[in-house]
């Protein structure tokens, strides 16, 4: 074992000091964090949008149209958020317009079920 010397020892006690002063204490965080974070569920216009698209299922109208949708209405789809919206998009721009609904499953991210949970509510034109 080493023997501490005063002049050694003191460095070392300096050391933990100023360590402890600029902030790498747990305390210097507490005041910054609060002691608690409430969630707050907001609705937005995505499943506003949602819910039209259920009301009119059945007619063309409230379809989302792959081949020209925006991040904004592919958003409005089930389970699709914005980085799956912009993987749709940046994939029709790569490879060119959907031809079939199915062709979504290529796109990174989604899957058939994630296609079959959407399929009433995708158009291709």
């Amino acid at each position: 074992m080493m023997k501490m010397d005063k002049k050694m020892l003191s460095g070392f006690m300096a050391s933990i000091c100023l360590a402890l002063g600029l902030g790498l204490s747990p305390f210097s965080y507490a005041e910054e964090t609060p002691a608690s974070i409430p969630t707050v569920s907001v609705e937005t216009h995505t499943s506003v949008a949602r819910e039209t698209k259920e009301n009119k299922a059945g007619t063309e109208e409230g379809k989302v149209n792959l081949n020209t949708a925006t991040v904004d209405e592919l958003m409005g789809l089930k389970g699709i958020g914005k980085a799956k919206a912009q993987a749709i998009i940046d994939y029709r721009e790569q490879l060119g317009r959907f031809t079939t609904i199915d062709e979504l499953e290529k796109v990174f991210g989604i899957g058939m079920k994630l296609v079959d949970q959407n399929r009433d509510f995708i158009v291709i034109n």
